[in-house]
């Protein structure tokens, strides 16, 4: 005798929209808070620095808390980011590799596409930045735009901190924090599960994906880089839907992250010319970013056509 098998309802099945995106945020900032106390605690356990000197940015010059805030950084990026994606998907669905679409590797040649127009999009993206950069909020704002200055000098400082000196082992190190464990964190979170989940709740493909970029975007709280890093965050949105797999924008995702490094590195080295990772910012390097804006137009449209829409807002 046949049995029809049928498969239990998740947890959120029919469950309304706005209880998922509450409990989603629940899980990030109880996530977020978790890790941020262990990576502390793991930090300063490995290199001595204390929770002083890895919450600010007047330590840099001691190269344990560069360590120690790079592992802190590691940790919460990880933990922060990973594990409330995780544990959304067991609600979300009963299967739940499906769900976050990370057992399809997707078509190799949009893995790869994806990544070479992240490398040829730098010059473009430089000069975005660039452009935002100099954008200035009214005289009454003034309060908000100079905090959003020192938000940004001290990110600035953090990152060049990071970067100084890099011998191989570093150089491994931050391609590991900046590129790896950030591409991977980020795109299981925005991409695999609240770009997910607002297609869902709007049913509207692009809704989802720009919404996405922005709050990806927003949560950097690098404001001069704001229009940029959300352009970014929706072109990895569309690859992911394009593509059916997180493994596209993650790849795209860390050549992006692990391009910044690898050129500061080689400028090091003195193997590049100085600045070469600012390419595109200045005016008389305009025709880089127009070739750049070309490229990366083309690239779009072979992907575009080489790709088929996944049905990514209806599969539980």
């Amino acid at each position: 005798m046949n049995i029809e098998q049928t498969e239990r309802p998740a947890p959120f099945d029919n469950v309304p929209y706005f209880v998922q995106f509450s409990t989603l945020l629940g899980l990030f900032l109880v996530s977020m808070v978790g890790f941020i106390f262990l990576g502390m605690t793991i930090a300063s356990a490995i290199t001595g620095a204390t929770p002083d000197q890895l919450s600010g940015v007047g330590y840099l010059y001691m190269p344990n808390v560069v360590l120690g805030q790079k592992i802190f950084q590691i940790v919460t990026a990880a933990g922060g980011f990973i594990v409330p994606a995780l544990l959304f998907s067991l609600l979300a669905s009963r299967r739940r590799l499906d769900y976050l679409r990370i057992n399809r590797l997707g078509k190799w040649s949009l893995l790869l596409l994806g990544g070479v127009l992240m490398l040829c999009a730098f010059p473009l993206i430089n000069y975005m930045g660039q452009l935002n950069s100099q954008m200035h909020l009214p005289a009454f704002m003034q309060d908000i735009q100079n905090w959003m200055q020192s938000k940004e000098d001290e990110a600035d400082t953090i990152t060049n901190a990071y970067l100084a000196h890099q011998g191989i082992k570093s150089l491994l190190l931050n391609l590991f924090m900046i590129g790896l464990v950030a591409a991977v964190a980020e795109e299981l979170f925005f991409r695999a599960t609240l770009q997910q989940l607002v297609i869902k709740a709007t049913g509207n493909i692009h809704a989802g994906v720009w919404i996405t970029g922005i709050l990806f975007s927003a949560i950097h709280f690098e404001f001069f880089g704001f229009f940029p890093r959300m352009l970014m965050g929706v072109y990895l949105g569309y690859l992911f839907v394009w593509s059916g797999s997180v493994w596209v924008p993650i790849f795209a995702h860390f050549v992006n992250n692990a391009t910044v490094v690898f050129l500061m590195y080689l400028e090091q080295r003195r193997m590049l010319p100085d600045k070469f990772d600012q390419l595109g910012t200045d005016n008389s390097q305009l025709v880089y970013t127009i070739i750049s804006a070309v490229i990366v137009t083309v690239l779009l449209v072979i992907i575009k056509r080489i790709a088929k829409p996944q049905p990514v807002f209806i599969s539980n």
